[in-house]
């Protein structure tokens, strides 16, 4: 008895396991844990953040932090076909911690422009002015690259002023080069215009052929632009007369003829062409010359109805991009998905749009951007969706968002009254058209201005 009492004590000595928690009370505790935080939108996130000039890095940031688990074929094409990067949600813990990379960006780029300004100052205590102009100018590329253009504008403007004031007339001409060819890329062809003219008198008087090749290149660039073709082609076969022992510029002077030929109907010059200017760029080893005539080639082809081998040479085009040129891959991944949309071969159109679309959202690139969701909306036309508006919607808003594009605006709306008129709604078309027409004004376009007149004719017969 006495051992069977001592083991009973023991046992009520040793600790016993915590009894259940009660149901009650177990649901109080599942109360405390931490709600569910719903995934934000970059709509919604840009909408909480104000449009200024001082948060534009962070807005692109942004759009760049957006989720790409929706990019595989599957989920695009059941789930969300028409979802755009509006639609997409942010990586929060990546937001926070990538803030501090854009600042460092935003500083380094505010560097570079205050060591140009500094070395514009120091450059004019020492009365080298021409250095001054050098300064300015790499300032303005710096900008330009980073697609502020309106800044670019105002380095080189300040560049050119001081130009003015020298007698050598080299830094005035570099200096009208940088003007002239941002004023092309904004769409102000007038001005890129008397820009050229100005740079090509300078040059003829002071016998500097590189500069007036540049120069007839630019008044070419603008004749294409307006699709002035035998003027164009007037202007860069002037050009070549100046420098056809400089293959770099020889080389683009020749492919740009290609263009104008192939916009003639006249292939088999445009192949000659084209031809001597992938000669040209081989010769010198420039890597972005060649992936332009390597596409360039695949126009050739298309036309001749050569479907093979134009697709072999614009996957060809894409193998040869250096890896540090995002607007040349862009440029040769759009127009394989437009040729894919020719083709009606439209999954492969998709899968190709929406590679395009993570790209140029993980690298900032909103014109790609744009111009990729106005495919997509020309490819929903074909499949006579009409949920495909929301291409068209994102783009005017990309458009709109930063520095405004709007000469890029304008295509968007043609496009989009295109696709209203693919739809039967020829009133929303005209009205789209009718934007674009005002939009168009400022930029001195008459040819594009008469464009949007016939198509706004052809939706009242």
């Amino acid at each position: 008895m006495s051992q069977t009492r001592a083991r009973s004590e023991e046992q009520s000595k040793a600790p016993h396991p915590p009894a259940p928690l009660p149901a009650v009370l177990a649901c109080q505790s599942a109360s405390f844990a931490p709600p569910l935080v719903p995934p934000l939108r970059v709509e919604q996130a840009l909408r909480l953040l104000p449009d200024v000039e001082d948060l534009v890095p962070l807005r692109g940031f942004v759009v760049s932090l957006t989720s790409t688990r929706a990019t595989k074929r599957e989920a695009w094409g059941a789930v969300e076909p028409n979802r755009t990067v509006g639609k997409r949600t942010i990586d929060q813990q990546a937001l926070r911690a990538g803030t501090a990379q854009v600042v460092n960006r935003i500083a380094n780029r505010v560097a570079v422009l205050y060591d140009a300004a500094v070395e514009a100052l120091e450059s004019g205590q020492h009365g080298d002015l021409p250095r001054a102009v050098r300064a300015l100018l790499r300032a303005g590329e710096c900008e330009e690259k980073a697609g502020r253009y309106i800044q670019a504008g105002a380095w080189y403007r300040q560049a050119l002023g001081v130009a003015e004031q020298l007698r050598e007339r080299q830094p005035e001409m570099e200096a009208l080069g940088h003007l002239g060819r941002l004023e092309i890329a904004r769409g102000y062809l007038d001005e890129a215009a008397r820009v050229f003219q100005r740079s090509l008198a300078l040059a003829e008087a002071q016998s500097d052929h590189a500069h007036a090749a540049a120069a007839c290149q630019g008044l070419g660039d603008v004749m294409v632009a307006q699709s002035h073709w035998a003027g164009a082609e007037a202007w860069f076969k002037r050009g070549l007369d100046f420098v056809r022992t400089n293959r770099g510029l020889a080389g683009a002077l020749s492919l740009s003829l290609g263009h104008t030929a192939l916009r003639r109907g006249e292939p088999r010059v445009a192949a000659e062409w084209i031809a001597q200017a992938l000669e040209g760029f081989e010769s010198i080893g420039d890597s972005a010359g060649i992936v332009r005539a390597v596409l360039a080639r695949g126009l050739v082809d298309a036309a001749a109805g050569r479907i093979v081998d134009m697709l072999a040479a614009y996957r060809e085009a894409l193998t040869l991009v250096p890896h540090d040129q995002t607007e040349l891959e862009l440029m040769v991944r759009l127009r394989l998905t437009e040729s894919y949309i020719d083709l009606d071969r439209l999954r492969d159109a998709e899968d190709e749009a929406r590679r395009i679309e993570n790209i140029a959202i993980a690298r900032q690139q909103r014109g790609a951007l744009a111009r990729v969701y106005m495919l997509l909306g020309r490819l929903r036309a074909q499949r006579r969706d009409e949920n495909g508006f929301v291409f068209y919607e994102q783009a005017i808003e990309l458009c709109r968002s930063g520095e405004p594009a709007r000469r890029l605006e304008v295509d968007v709306y043609r496009e989009y009254a295109r696709f209203r008129t693919a739809m039967g709604d020829r009133d929303e078309a005209r009205a789209y058209l009718e934007r674009a027409r005002e939009l168009i004004e400022p930029f001195g376009d008459e040819v594009a201005r008469r464009q949007i007149d016939e198509q706004l004719r052809q939706l009242d017969q």
